[in-house]
């Protein structure tokens, strides 16, 4: 096993939990597929004690429906709104120690997700940085103490003296009365204990809440099936609730493709790309005006419903407005495909002038080859590396990984195949990509993709007198125009 092996399977020991790709994979990103599902790996929370010393206070008021000074003002205008109409809670929960005061002033909850407001201190009530805090657990539980494992994820939006903590709605539980517990564990330099335990009320928010029936079908071209379920609407956002399954015939056509892509390592059998895809929605308007895309706000993740890609999946946005009616649009499915690309040159050659290979209808032009900083943070900052600047001008293809994709087994977690770019130099020696950049710098003039790509390898130590770069699969994009109707709630007479 080589070093970068070894720190893959490391980092895999070290995170859990299943999300969903997202739209764009940062370079130091490993993207980890098991051998009979995929799935990208998240963050353990580790539990932390909480110390009996603290210095706690509490005090919770009713619903905060005057919004003038809510704290929501300043966010996104959805929670704007949801504050206005009455769905934030003002709760000023605090705690003290090692002279630093944590606070949740504010919290906004609805089926959707819960956002929580909070604040530092110090003993001279003189705000602190929200990102100086340490958030070393957050989770919801019921009144029984039962986590709802669905908010173990969140994320920190900081807003100038406030952070905004946000976390998935709490799908696990039909109960309207949670506790929100948030836990830190150092301040700047100082470490302590900052425990809170805040009261959540979801009754008038969930009495708001409407879900409506859909039963809408469509397939694709390529064979995908597309079910959409119904729509949710809330106080500070919409979703649509799909399923989606291959044809029989599709089902085929993704072996066959498994086949053509070896990958670097020896593996048992292909890898079928059953759930290596994505669908691309946007909402509307009569006046063709687009509605706020909320899905990495809400942080969806799509859920297996059965074998072959057959799953559910959820796409959020913000609240409809009565006054206006609203349609769904599926504008495109992306899905990896087998995809090669193959170039080779003499890195002296680039002094002169760039390289560049017209083939298949496929443009690839490598600009230079140099010894730059690292763009991958995670690499080791001791050296230069190697950096290969190329760019490309492909039809339809929306993204190539810059990291290597890792096929994992489910029984022994070893690594079985690995997918990404190959650079070789003339005597056969491969330099494993440590860190690189991708970018979509528009179109030429064929109407094709201009694409900017970096590798980057920390195992090229000096420039070989010639190199060859492959890379066997890519994103491709495919046009759709199905438009949907969507049903909004009937206003309470």
């Amino acid at each position: 096993m080589t070093n970068l092996d070894k720190q893959i399977a490391q980092t895999l020991k070290n995170v859990a939990g299943e999300l969903d790709q997202p739209s764009f994979v940062i370079p130091d990103q490993v993207v980890a597929y098991k051998r009979k599902r995929s799935r990208l790996l998240g963050t353990l929370v580790l539990p932390v004690l909480i110390s009996c010393a603290l210095l706690l206070t509490i005090s919770v008021s009713p619903t905060f429906a005057a919004y003038v000074k809510s704290l929501f003002n300043g966010s996104d205008k959805e929670l704007q709104y949801a504050a206005q109409e009455g769905f934030s809670q003002k709760v000023n929960v605090s705690v003290t120690d090692r002279g630093y005061t944590l606070e949740i002033e504010e919290i906004l909850a609805d089926p959707m997700r819960i956002v929580a407001v909070y604040s530092i201190k110090d003993q001279q009530k003189n705000f602190i940085h929200p990102d100086k805090l340490h958030i070393s657990n957050v989770e919801v539980t019921d009144l029984k103490g039962n986590v709802i494992k669905e908010t173990k994820t969140y994320m920190v939006e900081i807003q100038e003296n406030y952070g905004y903590l946000t976390l998935k709605k709490p799908g696990e539980t039909e109960d309207q009365n949670l506790l929100l517990q948030f836990e830190g564990n150092q301040i700047d330099s100082v470490k302590g204990n900052w425990a809170l335990q805040i009261p959540i009320d979801l009754e008038k928010a969930i009495k708001a809440s409407k879900v409506l029936p859909i039963d809408k079908t469509y397939t694709t071209p390529q064979g995908l099936q597309i079910n959409l379920n119904s729509i949710m609407h809330s106080p500070t956002a919409a979703r649509v609730d799909y399923e989606t399954k291959w044809t029989e015939e599709a089902k085929k056509r993704l072996v066959e493709e498994s086949k053509q892509v070896k990958g670097k390592l020896d593996s048992v059998d292909p890898y079928v790309r059953y759930d290596d895809y994505k669908l691309n929605f946007h909402v509307e308007n009569e006046k063709g005006e687009k509605v706020k895309d909320l899905t990495r706000a809400l942080d969806i993740p799509r859920k297996a419903v059965g074998e072959y890609g057959h799953s559910n999946r959820k796409y959020g946005f913000a609240p409809l407005s009565p006054d206006h009616q609203y349609t769904l649009v599926l504008d495109s499915l992306e899905k990896t495909e087998p995809y090669e690309l193959r170039v080779s040159f003499e890195p002296k050659q680039l002094a002169e002038k760039s390289v560049r290979v017209d083939e298949d209808g496929k443009t690839i032009e490598i600009m230079s080859v140099t010894f730059d900083e690292p763009l991958n943070e995670a690499s080791p900052k001791n050296e230069k590396h190697a950096t290969i600047l190329l760019e490309a001008y492909l039809k339809d293809i929306s993204y190539i990984n810059v990291a290597d994709t890792i096929l994992m087994d489910d029984d022994t977690d070893k690594i079985i195949n690995r997918f990404g770019w190959t650079i070789e130099d003339e005597k056969g020696k491969i330099f494993n990509v440590t860190g690189g950049d991708f970018k979509m710098m528009g179109k030429d003039e064929q109407g094709r993709n201009h694409i900017r790509i970096k590798l980057q390898s920390d195992e090229m130590k000096e420039l070989p007198q010639k190199l060859s770069l492959t890379s066997e699969l890519a994103k491709k994009s495919y046009d759709l125009d199905w438009k949907v109707p969507l049903p909004m709630p009937k206003e309470d007479k």
